[in-house]
């Protein structure tokens, strides 16, 4: 059985103070995007295991979302997982927070876990603060280390996203932040915390943002390395893609503010 996995973006995004616990208070707001990884799961197996070539078990969310759930809820069953790997590593799409949520919320129905949203969110917070919205799977204003959510309701506009050559490190950029920025920082939509440190320190993002600003206003997703601007139709985009510098890689896809994946575990009527 195969379900979506898909990628989000953040529609400006603010860092308001490093938490005594080592992490970020934060604000956002999460949109859903009509593309992202897709994931197979076998369940005529005798052994648990989770293939996906481009990411290392022992750093792959989808492994320890598996192996979490199995042990805390003593589960006894198995299955094989294979994904699919549209989304870019270190591209601020929330690619490995996107394939944690689908294990969880895949598994939790088809092995009639009957787990709530709430305690799957908990699980998901301790693997990664972005995978608690996929669980939640709705557009919504996120505080906290990013896991405090509010109502929002954003238009669904179709998307043009540029994937840079280049691989942004999420602990490298907080990490590297400066305290003296948040005094000069403050959210609305638009704006990211991140984008002037992206831009200095890799030179793909800096370019396709110079040419993205040339033509429409550009933003980046999360800390990047993935940048976006909204058109009205998908014939606007084409001929904008049409015309864009060959080194990057490009996508036309549509902002949801609901996830695909929750439209596919209700179908399943499990």
């Amino acid at each position: 059985m195969i379900f979506s996995s898909p990628a989000k973006i953040n529609r400006g995004f603010n860092v308001i103070k490093k938490r005594s616990d080592g992490f970020h208070d934060i604000e956002t707001v999460f949109q859903f995007l009509d593309w992202g990884d897709e994931i197979d799961f076998n369940f005529d197996v005798n052994n648990s295991q989770v293939a996906c070539p481009e990411v290392e078990e022992e750093n792959n969310l989808a492994f320890k979302a598996l192996h979490l759930l199995k042990s805390k809820f003593k589960i006894k069953n198995e299955v094989s997982i294979k994904i699919k790997k549209n989304i870019p590593l270190g591209s601020g799409l929330g690619g490995g927070s996107s394939n944690a949520a689908t294990v969880l919320l895949v598994l939790n129905r088809l092995w009639k876990l009957n787990l709530t949203n709430d305690i799957l969110k908990d699980l998901g917070s301790s693997l990664g603060s972005d995978v608690p919205i996929f669980i939640e799977g709705e557009a919504r204003e996120a505080k906290g280390k990013g896991e405090i959510f509010s109502k929002s309701t954003r238009k669904e506009e179709v998307i043009f996203l540029i994937l840079p050559n280049c691989n942004i490190s999420t602990t490298k950029a907080f990490q590297e932040i400066n305290p003296e920025d948040f005094k000069k920082s403050k959210y609305e939509e638009g704006f990211n915390f991140f984008e002037k440190w992206a831009r200095h320190n890799y030179k793909e993002v800096d370019d396709s943002f110079n040419w993205l600003n040339s033509i429409k206003k550009g933003y980046l997703s999360g800390t990047g390395s993935a940048l976006y601007t909204t058109f009205n139709s998908f014939e606007e985009a084409r001929k904008i893609m049409d015309n864009a510098p060959k080194i990057n890689k490009y996508f036309i896809t549509r902002s949801l503010n609901k996830s695909p994946l929750q439209k596919e575990l209700n179908k399943i009527g499990v």
